[in-house]
């Protein structure tokens, strides 16, 4: 799968940014970048090579978790963890996209993983590891800031913890995830903090939503979940933070201050502006855990079988229905496609380019970082491709020559995206051609605009 679908926008634009490996970038923190640097350099500037890294995260985040949940919880609990997580669409589909939540979701597990080993040992030299992997978490993607509150919380809640308190090695800890997370720290004061800006305003951003956020953010959930097991983690997640507030106990503690911050914060987000569909990614795994959990103590041992079988299965489905999909459009009277970003793109590009070769024109001009980035792929680097705003996203990349910014370009995007008022604070000289369609599974394709452009006002 990850070799035969195409890459999504984001996917392209992460490409980029690996092409030029930087201390962090405008939207996310470099681990994306650098992970994507290193499976092209193993397999190659291809899907599967774009992929590698995550689909070898994949595989050490399932690790991960078993063992996680084994100590936690026991060995059944871990296996049924196991199945349980392979099966939500979400983790599914996330295993094989290269993206900032891949990284994210396994330093998240390995963070957990190392807390539950000190649980388990009460040896203090598994504070290194937790500051090792919290720090990486942090170089991924900032949600995993949250992870620190979970951990404070964790230390002061549970009486046995306690003690950790009056050691220095969770401090220790805390200062090696900070001087792994300093280079992100780094970029932002040399960019006048513009990417913690970006991300940490959303707090402040506030948008109508008459209540349909906080709907979209129940049913996209209970979709990616896949409906049976979202209903047996809602269950398992209330049991198993009752038990934390009853009884104190370690494991049920972790489990509630690893999931239902983070929850809070997004539910609170969907009351003023829309939570998108992988930002609660890391809670993925350990609500997992909470179903199997609620398999193992909330359902009638009658029923338990036929509950799991029904659970995986009905996961299983979903994300087979997704990635079928994905591959080949299951209907063609589709007016919209999430996934229709990823198709069409080599034979499209290969028709962009054709025109800008009749028009005479040097390069091909954008005004979004996902046909930029795509363009930037399918032309594999050979046409010289500009964004011609947003130039902070390509701030550590290097600019277009200014002889070929001089020259005549072709100016493409999405018809419901064009910006001729920014063509008109560019160039001198603007001439619309007629749009051009991408097939993308939808009935009529993706339209796009298409200019001539030339004489630049700033050379």
């Amino acid at each position: 799968m990850a070799a035969n679908i195409g890459l999504s926008n984001d996917e392209a634009y992460y490409r980029l940014w690996s092409l030029h490996p930087a201390l962090s970038y405008f939207d996310h923190p470099p681990m994306v970048a650098w992970i994507i640097a290193a499976g092209r350099s193993l397999v190659g500037d291809t899907p599967l090579g774009i992929r590698f890294g995550t689909v070898v995260l994949y595989l050490v985040g399932g690790l991960a978790l078993f063992r996680t949940a084994n100590l936690l919880y026991g060995f059944e609990v871990a296996v049924a963890s196991c199945w349980i997580a392979l099966a939500m669409p979400l983790l599914a589909v996330g295993g094989i996209l290269a993206s900032p939540d891949s990284p994210s979701v396994l330093f998240w597990i390995l963070t957990v993983w190392a807390l539950a080993e000190l649980q388990r040992s009460q040896k203090g030299i598994w504070w290194l590891a937790v500051g090792l992997f919290a720090g990486c978490g942090l170089l991924s993607k900032y949600t995993n800031v949250f992870l620190g509150a979970s951990i404070l919380l964790w230390l002061v809640a549970v009486p046995n913890n306690i003690k950790w308190l009056r050691s220095p090695l969770p401090w220790i800890a805390g200062l090696v995830a900070a001087l792994l997370a300093a280079p992100v720290v780094i970029w932002n004061f040399e960019h006048d903090w513009v990417s913690f800006s970006k991300q940490f305003g959303r707090v402040a951003q506030s948008n109508a939503s008459n209540g349909h956020f906080e709907i979209e953010l129940i049913l996209t959930n209970l979709g990616l979940a896949s409906p049976v097991i979202a209903v047996l983690a809602i269950a398992g997640l209330y049991g198993v933070a009752r038990s934390a507030i009853a009884r104190r106990g370690s494991s049920d503690f972790l489990v509630s201050a690893v999931v239902l911050p983070m929850l809070a914060y997004f539910v609170i987000h969907a009351l003023h502006d829309r939570v998108h569909f992988n930002w609660l990614a890391p809670a993925y795994p350990f609500l997992a855990i909470c179903a199997a959990r609620a398999l193992d103590l909330q359902v009638a041992e009658r029923r338990r079988w036929p509950t799991y079988v029904s659970a995986i299965a009905t996961g299983f489905v979903f994300t087979a229905v997704i990635f079928a999909h994905a591959l080949q459009p299951l209907s063609g009277s589709l007016k919209s496609d999430a996934l229709g970003e990823t198709r069409g793109w080599k034979n499209f590009a290969s028709v962009v380019d054709g025109l800008r070769q009749r028009e005479g024109a040097a390069w091909i001009a954008t005004s979004q970082f996902g046909t930029n980035a795509q363009f930037s792929y399918s032309l594999s680097e050979r046409v010289p491709v500009a964004q011609l705003n947003d130039s902070i996203r390509y701030v550590d990349m290097p600019p277009l020559a200014p002889d070929v910014r001089k020259q005549p370009a072709l100016y493409v995007e999405l018809a419901n995206r064009a910006d001729a008022s920014l063509l008109q604070q560019q160039f001198k000289r603007i001439t619309p051609l007629a749009p051009i369609w991408r097939a993308d599974g939808t009935v009529s394709g993706a339209q796009y605009s298409v200019y001539l452009v030339s004489d630049p006002v700033v050379p």
